[in-house]
């Protein structure tokens, strides 16, 4: 023993010598925590379940550390079926003492057991389901239920105790005795089994007794009124007693019994059988419509599934083909590759030829480049502009002012258009490209593209000869602007025919820049020719 305050071992002495507590009161509560331990132990021994466990909780009461008294209480628990309690004190048990303790192997033997743990739990899942049934007056389910607790786990006291309570109910009293017997087999003082034992021994021996008084009236009387209705006499040592109306039944009560009784077979098959028959017809047409439906819901919500599962697959194959359609669709980004490539390669076969290398160039979206295209294609992009602009600038500007000169400005649209596009990538552009392209415009009756030309013309290149030549034909309006710009230009090309024609040979931009000379003073000139009829 220990004491309670240093836990130093104890002496015979009434205080500690390691601390000097008094421990009088100490060593009488275990003494007594001991002392009953002791005594449920032997009631134990000879299955007086009920007492030991009266025993083992007191000594729990003085000392709740006692730990060979809560093992045993346990087993004394497992021992009446009641294996929740049993594994709650082994539990705590072994919070008192964690090593070296019994505890651990008993719940290691219960645990282990699968099979048998999960009965257990089914066991005590039906009684207290009977329990219910018991409160609901539903006693006859609650015997059902019972039945089988007791098929599960013979040792369940409780469910055998409640069993024999519902059988002493219905006056069942054999039932009752046989399950009193068998609570008596595993807890031999259990005082409620002793209890109704001694109750059905009293309702047996009353029931005797007045059967016994019961059946000598019922003779006599039946005596009496045998002798009042019948004729007796004697034939040797036996007395003969004969009815004094014996008739035999007619034969028309006989038929008409015999009909009665179909009649009374028949209405209690129709009123007592068919409804019952007509209900379980019913209650299982119901379960198979219920399984049917579960089974519809299931494969509709499947169906729903896999009608998801299509359209994301079909959306992201849309997306796909989209990803490819912009990739090597018709301006997919292989097709302008492509383009370039070709540009590339046909400036490398002919470089004095540009206008294969150009009409490529000029078909690749301008757009892609200074957005979408990688490093490298703008790179090689900017490298062939540079070497193919300015030729195919100057190329496609002779060209435009020839179609025009020709009257054929449709095309002279077109070939200016793709001049100022090769000529605007250039660092200088020239300004007459732009303006002669606003002269294309206005002579195809495309006013307002004309206009906004010019307007481009001066505020792009304010200080040059094609901004003061862009002005006077913003002052231009109508069928007179017209006129004057198809005068203007035919002047300009007599002028440069007969430049030509006077001129020696010189390099191509001295050439270039005296055209371009002719043409700021020819426009000058016609302008004033076009003028005079307007005043």
């Amino acid at each position: 023993m220990k004491c309670y305050n240093c836990g130093a071992e104890l002496s015979e002495k009434d205080f500690c010598t390691a601390c000097g507590v008094d421990v009088t009161n100490y060593k009488r509560v275990i003494y007594m925590s001991h002392r009953l331990y002791n005594d449920g132990l032997e009631k134990a021994n000879v299955r007086d379940l009920s007492g030991a466990i009266v025993c083992l909780r007191e000594s729990l009461k003085f000392d709740k550390s006692n730990v060979e008294a809560r093992n045993l209480l346990g087993l004394v628990y497992f021992e009446m079926g009641d294996v929740v309690a049993a594994l709650m004190e082994w539990v705590i048990s072994k919070n008192f003492r964690s090593k070296k303790n019994l505890a651990d192997d008993y719940i290691n033997a219960v645990q282990s057991n699968k099979a048998r743990l999960d009965t257990i739990n089914q066991s005590i899942k039906k009684y207290n389901r009977a329990l219910e049934l018991c409160h609901q007056d539903s006693k006859d389910m609650a015997i059902i239920q019972l039945k089988k607790v007791v098929s599960q786990n013979t040792k369940l006291v409780q469910a055998h105790l409640l069993l024999a309570l519902l059988f002493l109910d219905s006056e069942q009293y054999p039932r009752a005795k046989r399950e009193i017997d068998r609570v008596l087999a595993i807890d031999v003082g259990n005082t409620l089994a002793l209890t109704y034992r001694k109750y059905i021994e009293d309702q047996t021996t009353s029931e005797e007794e007045d059967g016994g008084n019961a059946g000598g009236r019922k003779k006599k009387a039946e005596q009496v009124r045998a002798a009042d209705s019948s004729v007796t006499y004697t034939s040797g040592n036996e007395v003969i007693i004969q009815p004094a109306d014996m008739h035999e039944p007619r034969g028309a009560s006989s038929i008409l019994n015999i009909i009665i009784g179909l009649i009374i077979g028949v209405a209690v098959s129709y009123f007592l059988i068919l409804p019952a028959r007509v209900q379980m017809v019913r209650n299982s047409m119901n379960e198979e419509l219920k399984t049917i439906g579960d089974n519809l819901d299931a494969k509709s919500s499947r169906v729903t599934e896999l009608e998801q599962s299509v359209a994301a697959l079909e959306q992201e194959k849309a997306q796909m083909q989209g990803a490819i359609d912009e990739y090597t669709g018709e301006n997919g980004e292989s097709l302008k590759l492509d383009s370039l490539l070709t540009a590339a390669k046909s400036y490398l076969d002919h470089p004095e030829d540009v206008s294969g290398a150009s009409d490529l160039l000029y078909e690749i979206d301008k757009t892609y480049i200074d957005t979408l295209a990688s490093e490298a294609y703008r790179s090689l992009y900017d490298k062939l502009m540079s070497l193919v602009g300015p030729s195919a600038a100057g190329s496609l500007y002779e060209r435009g002012t020839a179609s025009i000169n020709q009257s054929d400005y449709t095309t002279a649209v077109t070939t200016l258009e793709k001049a100022w596009f090769f000529a605007s990538d250039q660092e200088s552009p020239d300004p007459e490209i732009l303006y002669s392209l606003g002269q294309a415009y206005q002579l195809a009756g495309e006013t307002d593209k004309a206009k906004e030309t010019y307007q481009n013309v001066l505020s792009t290149f304010p200080e040059s000869t094609a901004a003061q030549k862009a002005t006077e034909r913003l002052s231009e309006n109508g069928e007179e602007g017209a006129a004057a710009a198809n005068a203007s230009e035919q002047t300009t090309q007599t002028q440069e025919q007969t430049r030509e024609q006077t001129q020696e040979q010189t390099p191509q931009e001295g050439a270039d820049e005296n055209v371009r000379e002719g043409d700021n003073t020819d426009s000058a000139e016609t302008t004033t020719v076009v003028e005079a009829p307007a005043q």
